[in-house]
């Protein structure tokens, strides 16, 4: 393996292409993540606080009709829905619920109308009272989730724009050897996490390759990568090495430099896919 990292040419090199994610398309997902953040506030809040004014003073509605009434669950996630018809002192009130909580239940869901004391206009089922906690939970860590993700994508974008950045402006690269982790293939390309441990702290870091290609593997699961002056995230070398701007030459010397270090070291084997 050093063999390889010496053999690597001292002069300037640029980077001809990476496999780093696209600025555009992270924006796009954190973008996304504040989306379903806000839908997921804008359909479950307004019904958990009209509930909880409800919850507050709640008056049954025995002879309430409950239509298209239903409760369906998905793994742990139970969603209900349903059209209410009641009158209150001869006036007649309609209004729709909708609302989802977190339950391990089997078998159905049996539920009654309830409504406001103080304001008549206002009702909901009693499952929704009873879970009105759960519901607000519920709430709170989905939105938790999509902030995360959002303020996640977003740390990504900021740090890849900076990557190509420096990519752009140096052709001062750093041989170093990182370690592939796992390659997941998609029908567009493959996607290789890599692990870089500089002996002051151990960065994670994937990149994108051609369905065609490979890491440039020194042994084991130790693939060839450059670190851009400036950065502490390398950039991973493909098996034809087409990713800098080397010559025939010292391409062929570089393989010849891994298929010397193989001879007299462990085989080469690509990490499980």
């Amino acid at each position: 393996m050093n063999g390889v990292l010496s053999a690597f040419p001292r002069r300037p090199i640029r980077i001809l292409r990476t496999g780093v994610q696209s600025v555009l398309w992270l924006i796009v997902l954190a973008l996304l993540m504040l989306a379903l953040a806000g839908g997921f506030t804008a359909w479950m809040a307004p019904d958990v606080v009209k509930d909880l004014q409800i919850w507050a003073d709640p008056v049954a509605v025995p002879q309430a009709h409950i239509g298209s009434g239903k409760c369906k669950t998905k793994l742990v996630l139970v969603t209900c829905e349903a059209r209410l018809t009641y009158s209150v002192g001869g006036r007649r009130y309609a209004t729709s619920v909708d609302f989802f909580f977190v339950d391990v239940h089997f078998g159905d869901y049996t539920a009654n109308v309830v409504r406001s004391a103080g304001r008549p206009e206002l009702a909901t089922l009693d499952i929704g009272l009873d879970k009105i906690w759960n519901r607000i939970l519920t709430l709170l860590v989905l939105l938790g989730l999509f902030l995360a993700g959002f303020g996640a994508f977003v740390k990504q974008a900021v740090q890849t724009a900076r990557l190509k950045a420096i990519v752009r402006s140096t052709d001062q690269l750093t041989p170093v050897a990182v370690t592939v982790t796992q390659i997941t293939k998609s029908w567009l390309n493959k996607t290789a996490v890599c692990v870089y441990d500089d002996a002051h702290h151990k960065s994670r870091f994937s990149e994108r390759l051609r369905k065609s290609e490979d890491p440039f593997f020194l042994g084991g699961k130790t693939a060839l990568a450059v670190l851009p002056a400036g950065s502490s995230t390398p950039i991973l070398l493909d098996e034809a090495l087409s990713r800098v701007d080397l010559t025939d030459g010292e391409r062929r010397t570089l393989h010849a430099a891994r298929a010397g270090y193989a001879q007299g070291g462990p085989p080469q084997a690509a990490p499980a896919r």
